[in-house]
């Protein structure tokens, strides 16, 4: 490899034998040193806004490569990845980012779009308003309340502070459920990302306590982990569009495929667990069974306690 300082002294020999990047001798399109391509750049605006999808849309590029084998081919991408193909498609991580990320944006637009429809409809009719009722339930229970561990002293300063900001929750729904109900999922949906990343160490940790004898590394769980978070987002995502367009003219196509999604997540799940680990189809049920049952509860435990904070530090 030619020092950076050197490399300016050395003289260009013609474009079509050196990469006019790095300076390597050339032996194709593509550079063998630094991969740059060497076609020659159009200057039209068009041209270079195509180039700019060319990887995305191409039928043949990586990104598509990647999101055929992820929603089709359980568990097909983490054994890709630790066969060392992985140039051919997008890094576990980076299609983590890239996947929540859509996911997620396109439910806060979606919520901001439908949200005061849920309220008016499930919200009020449900519960007739009634906050009075709510706050008596709440003071009733707050005068049982007791931690064990604690002193008198702070028991009661811990039931003063969860008194008032139970009653500002209170007076704030009563006011303006409406502001309410969208912060409340406003706060839902920036909470549950960050609780889905931090959830993915600890369920690797769970995959590698039920396929302890494996043989697999923890490493290998964790990207397993990974690539079934980016189809769940995926999936949720195009179950979330289907949704969306149920009351229009496509609703004809779009409730079978929403339907064929429903069915196709757990399959999905076990799939990836019986291809990447080859234990029994019966072994494989219950592991899957139980993960999916210790995932959900962790993911409530952790939404639970975030929006306690939440509510605690109104």
């Amino acid at each position: 490899m030619v020092p950076e300082e050197e490399l300016q002294l050395l003289p260009l020999e013609p474009p079509s034998t050196r990469c006019p990047n790095c300076n390597a001798a050339l032996r194709g399109q593509f550079c063998s040193s630094c991969g740059q391509n060497q076609k020659v750049p159009d200057r039209f605006f068009l041209t270079i806004l195509s180039e700019a999808f060319e990887d995305v849309f191409r039928i043949d590029s990586r990104a598509a490569r990647t999101l055929f084998n992820l929603i089709f081919r359980p568990g097909f991408l983490t054994l890709q990845y630790f066969a060392g193909r992985r140039a051919r498609y997008i890094q576990p991580l980076r299609l983590y980012l890239i996947t929540s990320l859509l996911f997620f944006f396109f439910l806060s637009f979606q919520n901001a779009l439908t949200t005061e429809t849920v309220i008016k409809v499930n919200i009020d009719e449900a519960n007739g308003g009634n906050t009075a009722q709510w706050q008596t339930d709440i003071s009733a229970y707050l005068d049982k309340f007791n931690v064990k561990f604690l002193t008198p002293e702070q028991n009661e300063a811990l039931v003063k502070v969860m008194r008032t900001q139970a009653d500002k929750a209170i007076l704030g729904y009563g006011e303006n459920r409406g502001q309410f109900i969208r912060q409340f999922a406003g706060e839902v949906l920036e909470l549950a990302p960050q609780i889905m990343f931090f959830l993915l160490p600890l369920f690797a940790v769970a995959m590698k306590l039920f396929y302890l004898w494996s043989g697999h590394y923890y490493t290998e769980h964790l990207i397993l982990a990974v690539h079934n978070h980016c189809f769940l987002f995926t999936a949720m995502l195009l179950s979330k569009a289907c949704e969306f367009f149920s009351h229009s003219a496509i609703a004809i196509v779009t409730e079978p495929l929403d339907v064929i999604i429903t069915i196709w997540v757990p399959v999905y799940m076990y799939w990836s667990l019986r291809v990447f680990y080859l234990q029994g189809y019966f072994f494989t049920a219950i592991k899957f069974l139980l993960l999916t049952l210790g995932y959900l509860f962790l993911f409530i435990l952790g939404l639970f306690f975030a929006l306690s904070w939440s509510v605690m530090t109104l």
